[in-house]
């Protein structure tokens, strides 16, 4: 079975203050980089961020992904199930975590 290590990426004293590790900064960059290509107004779509570490023999290496989704917001004033009522156009990116390179994309740009 793989281990696999959760631990958080973001840190925060203060709702108005986000400390991010500097390896997920750029792999949101690198999804941010890919989304605004689509032509999309990101204000419109809501951002989310993970991580999935796979540790390795060597506890000074690890590789895993980051998971960068792009999910449109909700239509204001609007009601319904499921994505009927979303801004069209949610996209995940996959990105190493060693290369900081995008190895997979997922949903409609």
């Amino acid at each position: 079975m793989e281990k696999v290590n959760y631990e958080p990426m973001f840190q925060s004293n203060s709702p108005s203050i986000l400390s991010i590790d500097g390896s997920a900064m750029k792999a949101l960059k690198i999804a941010c980089d890919e989304f605004v290509v689509s032509g999309k107004d990101i204000r419109e779509f809501n951002v989310i961020i993970s991580e999935k570490i796979n540790e390795t023999n060597d506890k000074n290496e690890a590789d895993g992904i980051f998971t960068v989704t792009f999910m449109g917001k909700l239509i204001p004033r609007k009601r319904g199930l499921g994505t009927a009522n979303r801004i069209p156009g949610s996209v995940t990116y996959f990105i190493s975590r060693e290369k900081l390179i995008i190895i997979k994309e997922q949903g409609i740009k």
